[in-house]
């Protein structure tokens, strides 16, 4: 998604005829916003979801002090652009969820229209942003170990329901690697004694 925004003293439109087919109805054709924050908005083919859009939005504004946003739907900011009834779809989502926060106005999609903004001129009137509008990746599934015993017989057995009953050695080994922990909470006994034979020693440099 393609996004210019511009924080302007006032910005007004107005809706002359229709330049789709699948044009939005509307019931006004004049709309107007002072002390505003406009988006100039092109929904792309790839967008998938509107909610990093919406949050772009709210930072520019945050960092504008915004409290009114105006959306509109701005076709020549990309050439890749979205079939008419997604780019609706996205841009009114985008609307809802601002509207938990801003005053919000929309411009109608899929007409000519009119308009007048007047730029405030300060360093961040005039922004622009490319945001990858993806669907967050969900996280996988938790893998689950499963252990097992394998007989010299070729028997393959869960272990939590093989006899070790004369394999106390293998049953340490299954309890450690199954439910222990690999965190050392004390040096080696090893260290101690490979130092005293002088095979390794303490490096400064390795902090």
């Amino acid at each position: 998604m393609k996004i210019l925004f511009i924080h302007a003293d006032y910005m007004k439109y107005e809706a002359k005829e229709k330049a789709i087919e699948g044009a939005e109805e509307i019931e006004k054709k004049k709309d107007a916003m002072d002390d505003v924050l406009v988006a100039f908005i092109s929904v792309e083919e790839d967008d998938e979801w509107h909610g990093k859009a919406s949050e772009e939005i709210k930072k520019v504004a945050s960092m504008v002090n915004a409290e009114n946003i105006m959306l509109y739907p701005y076709a020549h900011l990309s050439s890749n652009l979205a079939p008419p009834s997604k780019a609706v779809e996205m841009l009114r989502a985008i609307e809802e969820d601002l509207k938990e926060e801003y005053n919000v106005k929309r411009s109608p999609f899929g007409w000519y229209k009119s308009f007048k903004i007047q730029c405030k001129g300060h360093p961040l009137s005039e922004l622009s942003r490319h945001v990858e509008c993806k669907r967050e990746e969900e996280g996988g599934e938790e893998i689950e170990s499963r252990w097992y015993i394998l007989t010299p017989e070729g028997e393959l057995i869960d272990a939590e329901e093989f006899d070790f009953t004369g394999h106390e050695g293998l049953k340490r080994f299954y309890e450690y690697e199954a439910h222990g922990s690999r965190q050392a909470s004390e040096e080696p006994a090893h260290v101690k004694l490979m130092r005293e034979h002088e095979l390794v020693d303490y490096e400064p440099g390795s902090d």
